[in-house]
């Protein structure tokens, strides 16, 4: 039995897959793209998987069915929500810039090539062209104008993807309100005093402050180890809540044993992340008292690392039951 494995299978066609052989079974793993030009964006291509990392991606995707109130329960569970709604966060700063700026600006951007040959076709254009917007609908500033300066910083040439590297030469924004999440963007105050998008985009923002606090109280009440834990390491409660809250806010697996998944192509996300990474490194074996005492302080007086100061506006307000995004 021959069978080929692309990584979008599920566990029960990978049992299948290796049951049905009468003398072996030979498993082929496709480990490049396929040459299409639209997959050239997708984080898969971008940064391939290892054969072991498609293995255990396909073991861990189960596709056996489930109740009712199993699939009734897993939609209600903030840690699966938290992934889509910061999905939607950060798509409606997006296409809000896009508009904001004017559909002729958007087309002389995409016109980028007649400036640095080749651009638009680098894996990270759409980063790059989403940044650029940002920065046009905030400063008033042509993007094309903020493109040219980062690129003329040195020389391109060498660089394996230019968009990536005039991405990191330009300036993040700095709005007047932090985002939801620490490596999230805030909402410019040109989107913020937006009739249609400034009351959108602060409950989507409120939305995912307060399902990482949900998921960061929940993460705190529980003594056993975590699964991404490293041998030997004891993380403080503080890290842990931080890591559950990175690990559902990025659609980690549950069960992937790398504590803040896989690579980060954006600048504040990977910066959290080579934070955590070294929280992680340095974490040390406290005594097991001073770790029990530790514990009853987080249970005891509720945390909230992402506070009132950071939310759009106060924690009272009705949260949103999942508005449509205007203008999509």
């Amino acid at each position: 039995m021959h069978g080929l494995l692309t990584g979008q299978e599920s566990r029960q066609q990978l049992y299948t897959m290796l049951t049905r052989g009468r003398h072996a079974n030979h498993l082929y793993l496709q480990v490049v793209g396929d040459g299409d030009p639209h997959t050239l964006i997708r984080p898969d291509t971008i940064a391939p998987r290892t054969p072991t990392e498609m293995l255990q991606q396909i073991l861990a995707r189960d596709e056996a069915p489930v109740s009712a109130s199993t699939a009734l329960r897993e939609l209600n569970n903030p840690a699966a929500r938290l992934f889509q709604s910061v999905q939607r966060y950060t798509d409606g700063l997006h296409v809000a810039a896009e508009q904001l700026v004017g559909p002729q600006t958007v087309a002389e951007l995409d016109q980028a090539d007649q400036y640095i040959p080749g651009l638009t076709t680098e894996p990270a254009w759409p980063t790059l062209r989403a940044h650029l917007l940002a920065l046009a609908a905030e400063t008033g500033e042509h993007p094309l104008r903020q493109m040219l300066t980062a690129a003329a910083g040195r020389d391109l040439r060498t660089a394996g993807d230019m968009a990536a590297v005039i991405y990191w030469r330009l300036p993040e924004l700095r709005p007047t309100n932090p985002g939801p999440l620490p490596w999230l963007p805030g909402i410019p105050p040109t989107l913020r005093a937006h009739p249609v998008w400034g009351t959108y985009m602060a409950r989507r923002s409120q939305l995912v402050a307060e399902l990482a606090d949900q998921i960061q109280d929940h993460a705190c009440q529980h003594d056993a180890q975590p699964v991404w834990a490293p041998p030997g390491s004891h993380p403080s409660t503080a890290l842990i809540g931080e890591i559950a809250v990175w690990r559902a806010a990025n659609g980690i697996n549950p069960q992937d044993p790398r504590p803040t998944g896989g690579t980060q192509l954006e600048t504040l996300p990977a910066l959290w992340k080579q934070r955590l990474d070294r929280l992680i490194a340095r974490a040390t074996d406290p005594p097991a008292d001073g770790r029990a005492d530790e514990r009853q302080t987080a249970r005891a007086a509720p945390r909230r690392s992402y506070d009132d100061r950071q939310r759009p506006y106060p924690k009272g307000a009705r949260r949103p039951s999942g508005p449509s995004a205007p203008g999509r």
